[in-house]
């Protein structure tokens, strides 16, 4: 079948007798419609262009407000970062007198530094972030490292507060066990007889060693605790009587004798200053009075040396 290369119009205008013939070619036809053809790709092309670069741009607004609210946040996190090392400063005073207190070594100031050793490696979004925005990048890095630092610095020092925390209990403990205060309560008691290693009895006549402290006081008067322990001993002895006898941990053990009464029991919990018993003159004893004895890791020492109130024997100041 033969396509036709034109077609051709009758246009019969209204009210108007002659009719007009409009010939058009096939070729015409099929360039316009080509022309339009092109015209709508060529629209469709620019619409997607213009909808593209608009999305582009809300991307780079986006991407725009993101740097600078991360740039903020570096900041103010730089900021804080200052403030949280100021107050490590601080601490670090404080760790140092608490080390001190205890009796422990300085932390040498070379590893208080704790250096973060060495740059950081080499990755593709460290790399990627340090060509587009270098100097956000350097400021977050550098942050990141005195954070790092920071960290580890707390650390050794919270470390090192605990090492003085122990150390100070454990002395705190041993101070509390050390016996040091006067075992008489009472204004009127005084020391008759001190430490010796060979001394005439006075009821035997004999020289023996006398390995206590002799507090002469009125019967009755109370006889305390030197310091914090257990009750190990009450019980009588022939010589010595009544006795009572405390241990207070770290080596001490102290014993009163010649008491009239007990106020403890064995195995009793009893702090320092607490009443155990009362002066006597029970045993060999020529008067009412306490023979009172500390013995460290088993072996009698003076007492006289532990008193933290020193009192001249024959005196009742």
């Amino acid at each position: 079948m033969l396509k036709a290369d034109s077609w051709t119009f009758q246009l019969v205008p209204e009210g108007v007798e002659r009719v007009r013939m409009l010939r058009i070619r096939r070729r015409t036809v099929l360039g316009i419609a080509a022309g339009i053809a092109v015209l709508a790709i060529a629209g469709l092309v620019g619409l997607a262009f213009a909808t593209g670069q608009a999305a582009r741009q809300l991307q780079i607004l986006r991407l725009r407000t993101e740097n600078r609210l991360l740039a903020s946040s570096v900041e103010a996190l730089d900021e804080r970062a200052g403030a949280l090392d100021e107050a490590l400063d601080d601490l670090a005073v404080r760790e140092e007198r608490f080390r001190l207190l205890a009796g422990l070594p300085l932390v040498d100031p070379e590893i208080q530094e704790v250096g973060v050793g060495g740059p950081a490696p080499i990755d593709n979004e460290r790399e990627e972030f340090f060509r587009l925005r270098p100097d956000l990048a350097q400021e977050t890095y550098g942050t990141r490292y005195e954070l790092d630092r920071m960290l580890r610095r707390a650390k050794l020092l919270e470390a090192g507060l605990a090492e003085a925390e122990d150390s100070l209990s454990f002395s705190y403990e041993a101070l509390l066990a050390r016996p040091s205060i006067w075992p008489v309560a009472g204004q009127e008691a005084f020391l008759s007889s001190g430490f010796a290693r060979s001394r005439l009895h006075p009821l035997l006549l004999k020289r023996r060693p006398h390995l206590g402290l002799d507090i002469s006081s009125p019967r009755g008067a109370p006889v305390v605790a030197t310091a914090r322990g257990t009750v190990i001993t009450v019980g009588k002895e022939a010589a010595a009587g009544r006795v009572v006898e405390i241990d207070h941990g770290f080596g001490y053990v102290t014993r009163y004798a010649h008491l009239s009464e007990w106020k403890v029991r064995k195995g009793q919990q009893v702090e320092r200053g607490e009443v155990i018993g009362l002066v006597g003159k029970s045993g060999l004893a020529n008067g009412p009075h306490v023979h009172y004895e500390i013995h460290l890791e088993g072996r009698p020492v003076n007492p006289y040396r532990y008193l933290l109130e020193r009192h001249t024997i024959g005196s009742a100041d």
